[in-house]
């Protein structure tokens, strides 16, 4: 389950396609104020050495467990992501995407993270049904039928803008 990939002989043999198949396991990260969870990652592709840089190409797949973004309930979303990326062992200002290495591994951690997190979902809902939270008692809604917007207004801690609002509308 290591990220590291052993470029020696790439950079042996410039212009030799290596096939490159491997599985990893990432650590939760914070995106938008939540702590996002992946399953295993599979990368599947090629790379190649060219003097001091390595090419990788390939096919990134896993999953990102989120939560809906209605009822909070847990969401497995797929994700793919297409990776063409350069590293090499000295920093070129003319490309500042490049990722550095050292001797001749390279830790594949960051890249496949970077590439992941891009394919990442700004909104998730566990289905377009999805009724969310009730705004008072924050049952889910999906699972639980509460009473609590029946008949009427209830009182919650936004009824008195309304009441500001209601008395001089200049607010």
């Amino acid at each position: 389950m290591s990220a590291l990939l052993k470029v020696s002989q790439a950079l042996k043999n410039p212009g030799q396609i290596y096939p490159l198949s491997l599985e990893m396991e990432l650590e939760p990260v914070e995106m938008f104020a939540e702590q996002i969870a992946f399953g295993p990652v599979r990368l599947e592709g090629s790379y190649l050495g060219a003097g001091e840089v390595v090419t990788l190409t390939g096919v990134l797949t896993s999953e990102a467990i989120l939560h809906c973004a209605r009822c909070l309930a847990e969401v497995r979303v797929p994700l793919r992501a297409e990776v063409d990326e350069r590293f090499s062992r000295a920093a070129d200002p003319n490309a500042p995407d490049q990722y550095l290495f050292e001797g001749s591994e390279i830790d594949l951690t960051d890249c496949v993270r970077e590439n992941l997190l891009l394919q990442i979902p700004m909104r998730v809902l566990c289905s377009p049904e999805c009724k969310g939270l009730c705004p008072v008692c924050g049952s889910n809604r999906n699972l639980v039928s509460c009473t609590c917007l029946e008949g009427g207004e209830v009182a919650n801690p936004f009824s008195a803008l309304k009441a500001m609002v209601e008395e001089n509308e200049e607010v």
